[in-house]
């Protein structure tokens, strides 16, 4: 069922305080959403393209701005300049409980079709220094931590979810494949409480519940639009899908035919 619609390129859906959170990549804007009232809410502008959101321990909504490689409140501050450890666009996040923001780049430039170059995860301290946590991946897309501190990204252009040890200063290790995909294109991606990962495949055009070691347990097609990304809510009773009628940047920014659509799982 559609909940709301009109956007462009909705992405990285966030559940927070009963209530859905997600960027319109190519509307520059992030929003609310209240499933009580069905009230949208504009809550920040960004007009280097919003993706990745994620909150501190103290409650501050961060937001990554994707074409100016930075990290900014919702207020547009900027928290950390990536372009010193980035040479591509930076994309989707997830920040731990202590405020460390790993933020995903492309590696290379998608849209103007160029040849693809490793992709790397970047970590933002809470204090704003900017590193390197890991390289050599296809395409780092979504990311979630799980509560056996493990940090499991989706490679887009690798067709697999790998994951990472988290260490006790923030540094991801013990890098391993936590399920290989048979085909698509693993983008947003969210934790179900039992420690599968629902994947949203745009080229599929369907949503994956994935388990470690790659067994798909349950899948929802989307044949009229791709899906992006998804996140449960509280009781992971419902999953909120992000959905375009395209993934190519003309077409979508022609056209605002993004969708939130919600899927119960009960």
């Amino acid at each position: 069922m559609t909940v709301a619609s009109g956007f462009f390129f909705p992405e990285a859906p966030r559940w927070r305080d009963g209530q859905l959170w997600f960027s319109d990549v190519f509307g520059g804007l992030v929003y609310s959403w209240d499933p009580e009232s069905g009230d949208l809410a504009e809550q920040a502008q960004v007009p280097g393209r919003p993706s990745g959101l994620g909150w501190t321990h103290e409650d501050e909504l961060l937001v990554v701005s994707t074409t100016d490689r930075t990290l900014r409140r919702v207020d547009g501050t900027v928290v950390a300049d990536l372009n010193p450890v980035s040479d591509s666009k930076i994309n989707d996040m997830v920040v731990d409980m202590d405020g460390t923001a790993y933020i995903g780049n492309d590696g290379f430039d998608l849209e103007a079709r160029a040849p693809e170059q490793p992709a790397q995860i970047l970590r933002v301290s809470p204090d704003g220094q900017v590193s390197v946590a890991a390289d050599g991946l296809r395409f780092a897309n979504g990311m979630v931590i799980t509560p056996k501190r493990r940090l499991i990204v989706a490679e887009t252009w690798g067709r697999r979810l790998s994951w990472f040890a988290v260490g006790e200063d923030g540094s991801l290790g013990d890098r391993r494949v936590f399920a290989e995909l048979d085909a698509g294109s693993p983008d947003g991606i969210c934790l179900a409480p039992d420690g599968r990962v629902w994947v949203a495949d745009p080229m599929g055009r369907r949503v994956l519940l994935v388990g470690e070691g790659g067994a798909v347990d349950h899948v929802i097609e989307f044949p009229g639009c791709r899906p992006t990304a998804c996140v449960l809510d509280d009781a992971s009773t419902r999953l909120f899908v992000c959905t375009a009628p395209s993934i190519d940047p003309a077409k979508v920014q022609a056209h605002p035919g993004g969708e939130i659509t919600v899927v119960n799982l009960e």
